[in-house]
C-alpha cells in the first residue's frame, strides 16, 4: 500500500509541477496577446478621433469624388501590398540580426 502511495503522490507532483509550468506559460501568452491588442487599441481609437472630425470626413468625400472610387480602391490595395511587404522584411531582418 506504502509503494501505491508513493507512486500517487509522485503522480501528484509531477502533476503539480506541469500545472505549474502551464500556468506560467499562458501568463505569457495572455501578456503578449495582450501587447498586440492595446496596440489595435491605440490605433482604432486614433481612427475613432479621425472619424468624427468633420474636417476629415469632408476631405476624404472630396478624395474619392476627385479620384473616383475605383482608382482610389487601386491604390489603397496597392499602399496595403506595399506596407505588409515591409513589415514582413522588417520582420525578416529583426530575426536575422
Amino acid at each position: 500500500m506504502s509503494e501505491r502511495f508513493n507512486q500517487l503522490a509522485a503522480k501528484h507532483s509531477n502533476l503539480r509541477l506541469r500545472a505549474a509550468v502551464q500556468r506560467r506559460e499562458l501568463g505569457s501568452t495572455m501578456n503578449e496577446i495582450e501587447h498586440h491588442l492595446s496596440g489595435l487599441d491605440r490605433g482604432l481609437g486614433a481612427a475613432q478621433r479621425l472619424a468624427k472630425n468633420p474636417a476629415v470626413l469632408i476631405g476624404g468625400v472630396a478624395v474619392v469624388a476627385l479620384i473616383g472610387p475605383k482608382r482610389l480602391m487601386t491604390w489603397v490595395s496597392r499602399g496595403a501590398l506595399i506596407y505588409s511587404t515591409a513589415r514582413r522584411v522588417m520582420r525578416l531582418r529583426q530575426q536575422r540580426g
